[in-house]
């Protein structure tokens, strides 16, 4: 099995735990994780904002308060539960257990050939329900200030909020990132101290480094303790940080700065959707042209993984829709509407625009897009290029240079 499947084991019995633990590491592949729960809770997931695959429940005398606690939480978000128990006979215990989604009953003396082989079919579920892979989708500006920002944090919301989507939003901005004030997160760790523990992280270790936004979006942000350099970061890390995301989320979406460096690219040529942000200015657009350019022509990325956004669009601008789709021949466009109010207070006040008005033109066109960029159909078949556009010198391009 594949590492990514975690297992979190539950309990009060920390002996008991443990042993399950040693057990499970010696005969499966699991990411396996052990969280006693003390101190009057009953909840199996308080205080982990990133839930697992799937919980094992080791049901103590408050067995009653156990399931109901994990019952009570939206489907969308209560993972698969296998339950340990005393009592395998007691259909009060097995009516509750199937009511908090309990996928097998085991009882003790647990049988460990028959645990795994539960563990197993519940991962075997998941990796067929899963086979379309996770998504990933890199945002960048055109041009500096163009909402790049506002759309990926706000994407994010939509398809949390409205999609019931395990969503990540990753700040790559290692210097000026702003992503978690769209969303009122101010982190005091982030994805400096993530990429450090890259060779010991799990879908379960994420939990330190992310903040949980109310709308179920887990923002891994830029902390900003300290002046990074493009050359301080190394790409394996940030190469293995990105597949514990995407192992652990249905979609991440990735703020990128504008440049186009080895750390810009890592992150575009794993993408299924680069999103260029822009606006109806000829100086925006001349950028937007540029990048596209180095996209297609130096990275051979396939014009069906790129979309341009327009926003703040307005119709009766000098430069029109079709003049945008002449200069940017080949890509996908989308537009979105000016509200600068509305915007301004998102940002102002980290409420989305989902949350703020979700019957705003604005709002209607970020859905559109999240809806777009959540479909699974569209994702292209991605070839490793990356190697063939930096085989020379390394070297950062600067887009207005």
């Amino acid at each position: 099995m594949n590492q990514a499947f975690s297992v979190l084991l539950v309990g009060r019995d920390k002996k008991e735990l443990v042993d399950l633990e040693r057990v499970l590491h010696e005969h499966t592949d699991f990411s396996v994780n052990v969280s006693v729960v003390t101190n009057g809770h009953f909840d199996p997931l308080h205080g982990i904002s990133l839930a697992p695959d799937l919980i094992v429940t080791c049901l103590s005398a408050a067995w009653q308060e156990e399931l109901q606690q994990i019952a009570e939480r939206p489907p969308a978000t209560r993972p698969p539960v296998i339950v340990i128990t005393n009592t395998g006979d007691d259909m009060q215990h097995m009516r509750l257990a199937m009511h908090a989604g309990a996928r097998d009953f085991i009882t003790r003396p647990v049988e460990i050939e028959t645990l795994i082989k539960a563990l197993n079919k519940v991962a075997d579920e998941k990796s067929a329900e899963s086979s379309g892979g996770p998504l990933l989708t890199a945002f960048v500006n055109a041009k500096g200030g163009s909402g790049a920002t506002l759309l990926a944090a706000n994407v994010a919301h939509v398809m949390a909020k409205k999609g019931r989507q395990k969503i990540a939003l990753v700040d790559m901005d290692f210097q000026f990132g702003t992503l978690g004030l769209y969303l009122d997160i101010h982190p005091s760790m982030g994805i400096m101290e993530a990429l450090e523990y890259t060779d010991q992280l799990d879908a379960i270790a994420l939990n330190a480094y992310m903040v949980s936004h109310e709308s179920g979006v887990q923002v891994l942000a830029s902390t900003l303790n300290n002046v990074v350099l493009q050359r301080e970061i190394n790409i394996d890390r940030l190469n293995r940080l990105l597949t514990t995301l995407q192992s652990a989320f249905d979609h991440v979406i990735v703020d990128l700065p504008r440049q186009v460096d080895l750390l810009t690219t890592t992150v575009m040529e794993r993408a299924d959707h680069i999103v260029i942000t822009t606006q109806q200015g000829l100086t925006h657009l001349r950028d937007a042209k540029r990048l596209l350019g180095i996209l297609k022509d130096e990275m051979a990325i396939d014009k069906r993984r790129i979309m341009t956004v327009v926003n703040r669009h307005d119709p009766k601008a000098a430069i029109k829709l079709d003049d945008v789709g002449k200069m940017l021949r080949g890509v996908a466009i989308e537009t979105i509407p000016n509200d600068f109010k509305r915007v301004t207070e998102n940002i102002n006040l980290g409420i989305p625009l989902y949350k703020q008005s979700h019957s705003a033109p604005i709002t209607k066109a970020v859905m559109q897009l999240a809806a777009r960029l959540g479909n699974k159909d569209m994702a292209i078949e991605k070839q490793g290029l990356l190697s063939r556009m930096m085989g020379r010198t390394p070297v950062i391009r600067r887009l207005d240079a």
